[in-house]
This record gives C-alpha cells, sequence and structure tokens, in this order.
C-alpha cells in the first residue's frame, strides 16, 4: 500500500499548493504547445532529434524525427518534470515538481503519452521498458498527462527530464525537452442535439 498512498501524497500537495497560491486563477484547463526545444542542460541523447516541431493547428505541434529512450526504463531510472508558470514580472515560477521512478511516473501521470508514442512506433505499451529508438514520422505531439486535475492559467515552460541513478545513487541526466504552451481555462464541451422525431431506441 507504499506505493498508492505515496502517490495520493504527491497529487495532494499539488492540488494544495495550486488552491492556496491561485484560488482565483486555476481549475480544469486545457493545454496548447506554442513550441519545444532543449533544455539549458540537455543530457548526452536528445529525446528528439532534429528536436523541431510545426504547428498543426493552435493548440497542437506535429513533429518528425528520431526519438530515442537511451536508457532500460527500470527503478534505476527516474523521469522529472518541471513547469514553471510566468509571472507578471517576466519570471517563471515552479508549480510542479514531480521526480518519481520512470514506470511510476508513466503509470500515475504520463501513460496516455507513452500509448501514443508507442502505437506510433508499433511497439508494445508496457513497463519496465527496454531502451529504443523510432523513427516519428509526423507525430501529433501528446501532452494528455493524467491524475492532474488543476492548474494555474498563464504562460508555462515545462522541462521532461530522463535521470539514471548509479550505484551510489547518484544522478545522471540522460535527455532533457523543454516546452513553452499556455493552460486556459477549460472550455465547455456542447453535446450535439439529437431529432425529437425518431424516439426509437436501439440496444
Amino acid at each position: 500500500m507504499a506505493k498508492p498512498i505515496n502517490y495520493t501524497f504527491y497529487l495532494c500537495l499539488l492540488v494544495i499548493g495550486v488552491s492556496a497560491l491561485w484560488e482565483e486563477i486555476a481549475g480544469p484547463y486545457d493545454v496548447s504547445l506554442s513550441h519545444m526545444t532543449h533544455c539549458d542542460k540537455r543530457g548526452p541523447v536528445s529525446f528528439l532529434e532534429p528536436l523541431k516541431a510545426r504547428k498543426l493547428n493552435r493548440t497542437h505541434l506535429v513533429c518528425s524525427g528520431i526519438f530515442t529512450v537511451a536508457v532500460d526504463l527500470d527503478k534505476n531510472v527516474k523521469f522529472k518534470i518541471v513547469a514553471a508558470n510566468k509571472g507578471t514580472n517576466g519570471r517563471y515560477n515552479n508549480v510542479v515538481d514531480i521526480e518519481l521512478e520512470a514506470c511510476d511516473f508513466i503509470y500515475n501521470f504520463g501513460r496516455n503519452i507513452v500509448k501514443s508514442i508507442d502505437k506510433h512506433c508499433n511497439i508494445t505499451y508496457e513497463c519496465p521498458h527496454k531502451k529504443f529508438t523510432c523513427e516519428m514520422k509526423n507525430w501529433v505531439v501528446n501532452y494528455d498527462f493524467v491524475n492532474v486535475p488543476a492548474l494555474p492559467y498563464g504562460e508555462y515552460r515545462l522541462d521532461g527530464s530522463l535521470l539514471k541513478l548509479d550505484q551510489y545513487n547518484r544522478r545522471e541526466l540522460i535527455s532533457c525537452a523543454r516546452f513553452y504552451g499556455f493552460v486556459t481555462p477549460k472550455k465547455p464541451q456542447f453535446q450535439k442535439k439529437t431529432s425529437s422525431r425518431n424516439n426509437t431506441k436501439t440496444y
């Protein structure tokens, strides 16, 4: 039961932090990406080479290139996300900072993203997972995080890092990618009206 308790603790911290600091300007959200690039400290292997993307529409990016997970995703590999909100003074302030074992992170927050990558690469979704390389062709960048119910609205910078622990528990940065975008209030989804002339039910 230790792991579910830990995840609940992480989520509680996230929600409490959001509620306390941005009570009036946070909640359910939509995300639109503007561009992606390398982190200040990028590591020896790029997640995607070349790290370029083009706009598909107002909210999504499309990228093509060589996608690489350079280490086996096991208990010695961690994934770290740092999301920073841009303040009125132009500085970015961290609102999310999570580091977990790669498989735990994927299962609890990023499984929809990884499933999208695996489907595009025609590989089986599983974790632990061996390192792999895949040629991405016009992949629509998926940023569908789960278990993150609310975020402060505004302009964002997000760094995603892959870290490997050695036998002395020292962290080695393997890869890092940076994304810029906006978090806005979630738009309501309207259901299409059905015709009242046809009341036939099908089962």
